[in-house]
């Protein structure tokens, strides 16, 4: 997966980079850059099924207010400052790209996720999901139906 996703989105890391994909950058690595590509990849995944749930771009999916404790308690902007000198923001901006240009090229390991917390957490809205997978230390969930999803939707 790691590779494919290097190789996907190499032709996206020769162009320069919009706002949006910094600061969806620079969430991938507040939430998983611990993770690693993979765990990132994973995260992205979460964005773009959001996105296309809520018919949001990416950034405004980030941007929404408790959607990613890396955000909490502070701007984009400085989140954005804390990690885009880590030799790995280059990869998180390759998968933002990826997310914004082609996210069908996204591999889809998290099954359609809309949803993610650290293992062995128990959010409250854990009864409302059902787990779909587990990639490094995150637990990915998706809604156990549409009414489930609406209801979840004001807590994401």
């Amino acid at each position: 997966m790691v590779a494919g996703i290097l190789a996907l989105s190499a032709k996206a890391g020769a162009q320069s980079s919009t706002y949006g994909q910094r600061i969806v950058a620079a969430v991938l690595m507040g939430e998983a850059e611990v993770e690693g590509e993979a765990g990132m990849v994973a995260v992205a995944e979460v964005v773009r099924n959001r996105a296309v749930q809520h018919g949001r771009s990416p950034l405004q999916v980030v941007c929404q207010k408790r959607a990613f404790s890396c955000l909490n308690g502070k701007t984009p902007e400085q989140l954005y400052q804390e990690h885009c000198r880590s030799p790995l923001f280059k990869v998180a901006l390759r998968i933002a790209k990826t997310l914004y240009n082609s996210p069908e090229d996204l591999p889809g390991t998290t099954q359609g996720a809309t949803f993610y917390d650290h293992r062995g957490a128990t959010p409250p809205w854990l009864s409302e999901v059902r787990q779909v997978a587990i990639i490094g230390q995150h637990v990915f969930y998706v809604a156990k139906s549409r009414a489930n999803l609406l209801t979840l939707a004001g807590r994401s």
